[in-house]
């Protein structure tokens, strides 16, 4: 950004849109390791200097980034909520929302998963506060249908932790049985209702 030049809050904003635009990208391609602060700016058609003026580090890019599609995603879930009274089918639609995390967002998503303790201490916490506001929702959604008898009473945290991570597991496995959609409705199957067959005998 040319010095002198000041920017108004909108185009801030959307300066930091095609900075994470750049940054996700050689993210997917190069990893996050090999990726530097001064490819960042090279790409974005920035200088290095100006590039620290938006974010001090590459840490800071993917966290903010992270922050804010947990934020969109929340309040994408908010509105289902609000329109669908049956928790099964709200944990069914709400993970079916978290399949579509944007293909831009998985690298950084997975080594985040793996490698986020060798984040600064404040990005850890931010991080972890932005993850368990999305987290706390999943978690209300089962309480309500503990309340209502719908499903039996159980550790809600954990519940909502492994639902999140069974996600996971299905938009980065390498051994895909069949769509993630179909993998999803299979493993929310197996989440819900168990794997005991009805004489209530193991499969």
């Amino acid at each position: 950004m040319p010095k002198g030049i000041i920017l108004t809050p909108e185009q801030q904003t959307a300066r930091r849109e095609e900075i994470i635009a750049v940054a996700l990208r050689l993210i997917e391609e190069n990893g996050f390791p090999k990726t530097s602060m001064r490819e960042i700016a090279v790409l974005a058609n920035m200088g290095k200097s100006s590039l620290y003026d938006f974010f001090k580090t590459k840490d800071e890019i993917v966290v903010y980034a992270v922050e804010k599609e947990i934020e969109e995603t929340i309040q994408k879930v908010q509105r289902i909520i609000a329109e669908e009274s049956s928790p099964e089918q709200c944990l069914r639609k709400i993970m079916l929302n978290h399949l579509k995390v944007p293909k831009q967002y998985r690298t950084v998503l997975m080594w985040l998963n793996t490698e986020s303790d060798y984040l600064e201490e404040e990005y850890q916490k931010r991080l972890k506060t932005a993850r368990y506001a999305y987290q706390d929702i999943i978690k209300t959604v089962i309480e309500n249908g503990v309340s209502a008898g719908i499903f039996r009473k159980t550790d809600t945290n954990l519940m909502a932790r492994l639902l999140i991570n069974s996600v996971i597991a299905i938009v980065y496995t390498s051994r895909p049985s069949t769509s993630p959609e179909k993998m999803l409705e299979e493993t929310m199957n197996i989440f819900l209702h168990g794997i005991m067959n009805d004489g209530g005998e193991k499969l």
